[in-house]
């Protein structure tokens, strides 16, 4: 067993899973890789025709300004590659004709190039979130790759709708008395959503819900986990789920080598690694210099590999 696990990371370490994320503009697309790959907000390194893009514009992720085939990596996290279809507007023909163009060719490409996966975000928080969708996406099957509906800023929705249940300036016993009326309610709009999604032509092969990924926390940690779980299942060859189970287990150990790193630069030199690991925060300031320090350790490292 061992030694076929050896054989299939030499075959497959110069590979990379690919995913394209589709959604409109400010549909928290780019949290979400950034939280997928630990990494902090404007790190991305774009990629054109093999040249990385030094200084990438403001507004990179709107219309006329994006563009399909750049490769998006992190240094925190480099076993994904992103494509990003940028703002993905309502009634745009052309931005549709350039997304397809892109899943056809990629589709058929060569391991190395291949599209695996396509996350389409829908960003909750809108009152019209298929707006962009409605140029007949799902009219046309994505063959071997799979879509993952996300969505998108719950948090957002739960804040419109509190604001609908409890007025503009509740009291704390109303927000504990009616709490279950907006869980339900957003519930109730999330589900809607994911009905009109089911009963397109060709639906997304799998769906999640994310919200508060602006934060770093355990929970957006699980529901990133989560949408990784989804998209393996979703995957229709056992070589592509292979390929990204590997990419989650790279993943999930540099996260822990960074906690691990984090730990001892924060404690200073005294006492073993072990000791040191084990010792609590005593600031933010303090942490910040760690991680600092660890992402410095993360760049030489990638430089001399």
């Amino acid at each position: 067993m061992w030694k076929s696990i050896r054989e299939f990371l030499k075959a497959n370490s110069d590979k990379r899973f690919r995913v394209l994320i589709l959604g409109p503009a400010n549909a928290g697309k780019t949290t979400l890789l950034e939280r997928l790959a630990d990494s902090p907000a404007g790190a991305a390194i774009v990629t054109r025709k093999g040249k990385r893009v030094k200084e990438v514009p403001r507004g990179y992720d709107q219309r006329g300004i994006h563009n399909i085939d750049d490769e998006i990596t992190y240094a925190s996290n480099p076993a994904f590659i992103f494509h990003d279809s940028g703002g993905f507007e309502a009634g745009g023909v052309e931005e549709l004709e350039a997304v397809w163009k892109f899943i056809r060719k990629r589709s058929l490409a060569s391991p190395l190039k291949q599209l695996h996966a396509i996350w389409l975000c829908i960003p909750t928080d809108n009152d019209r979130p298929l707006g962009f969708l409605q140029s007949g996406f799902f009219s046309e099957s994505t063959a071997s790759v799979p879509v993952i509906g996300i969505f998108t800023k719950l948090d957002g929705r739960r804040t419109k709708v509190e604001v609908e249940v409890l007025g503009p300036a509740p009291s704390p016993s109303d927000f504990c008395d009616r709490a279950q009326e907006v869980d339900q309610k957003v519930a109730e709009f999330v589900n809607g959503l994911e009905t009109q999604f089911r009963n397109e032509q060709y639906p997304p092969a799998g769906f999640i819900r994310v919200g508060n990924m602006d934060e770093v926390s355990m929970r957006s940690i699980a529901l990133c986990d989560q949408l990784l779980l989804v998209t393996i299942g979703a995957l229709p060859h056992e070589t592509q789920r292979s390929l990204l189970r590997l990419t989650v287990w790279k993943r999930n150990r540099r996260m822990h080598t960074m906690f691990v790193l984090r730990r001892v630069l924060h404690a200073g030199t005294e006492g073993s690694i072990v000791a040191r690991t084990q010792q609590p925060v005593q600031d933010e300031e303090s942490e910040l210099r760690a991680d600092k320090g660890f992402r410095i350790l993360m760049e030489v490292r990638l430089h001399l590999s």
